[in-house]
């Protein structure tokens, strides 16, 4: 419970530039249900973290696309300056083997670099991601706020076939009165697809989500076509 709680907090205060004042007072006010009443359960909790889920889902995803961008733009230059000479060259050594500094911040490239290094990498990378936000933010509250709101909009545009589709996978589970572990199955990952909307679950696809439609019906099709197949055939020998 409380680690639901604490990642609707971390939602909360990483709200994208610009996300309207209205709904982020309105988060807030729930948050701050949820942490003060001790009768709240996990359940309601889940829910009221999902149901802003699809406010915060378009907006989330647009800034990312920025950060993205900016890291792209400026990130390599902000990280060299935090560096020693030393290091910055074994950087460019790193660099010259095929190292990003995607790698860098999966980890997947400390092994190139000596205990030391890596004492002064992890610092730096932290002040990288600080400065990278910084910039971006500039850029939206600024001169990319239109394409920002733009892309926005188009998540929100996605975000409406998401949910056609969702309301279709709980529709097929409700309706489906034979094969109940079926209709378990399409509950759990409707369910699974929403938790990604806001941090409580894998990140949210929609070619996953699409595909899954596809295959429970695909599935629910199957099993009524087998239905009755296992019960043995009666013959009638006088008939015969």
């Amino acid at each position: 419970m409380q680690s639901t709680i604490k990642i609707f907090r971390h939602l909360y205060n990483n709200l994208p530039p610009l996300f309207p004042r209205d709904r982020k007072e309105r988060i807030k006010i729930a948050l701050n249900h949820l942490e003060n009443d001790p009768r709240v359960t996990l359940r309601e909790a889940e829910d009221t973290m999902i149901n802003f889920g699809y406010e915060v889902w378009p907006w989330n995803q647009a800034y990312r696309e920025f950060l993205v961008g900016g890291a792209s733009k400026v990130g390599e230059h902000f990280l060299l300056s935090g560096l020693s000479p030393e290091l910055r060259e074994k950087y460019a050594e790193f660099k010259a083997y095929g190292g990003t500094i995607a790698d860098l911040h999966s980890g997947s490239g400390a092994n190139f670099f000596m205990v030391e290094e890596r004492l002064e990498l992890c610092p730096a990378l932290i002040d990288l991601a600080r400065d990278i936000r910084q910039y971006v933010n500039r850029g939206i509250l600024g001169l990319e706020r239109e394409a920002y709101l733009g892309r926005v909009d188009k998540f929100n545009t996605v975000l409406k076939d998401i949910s056609s589709l969702l309301n279709q996978l709980f529709k097929l589970a409700l309706e489906e009165k034979e094969h109940h572990e079926l209709a378990k199955q399409i509950l759990a990952r409707a369910r699974n697809f929403e938790e990604g909307l806001c941090w409580l679950g894998p990140e949210l696809n929609y070619e996953e989500v699409r595909q899954s439609l596809d295959f429970f019906k695909d599935r629910q099709a199957q099993l009524t076509q087998m239905r009755g197949i296992h019960l043995p055939v009666e013959v009638d020998f006088y008939r015969l």
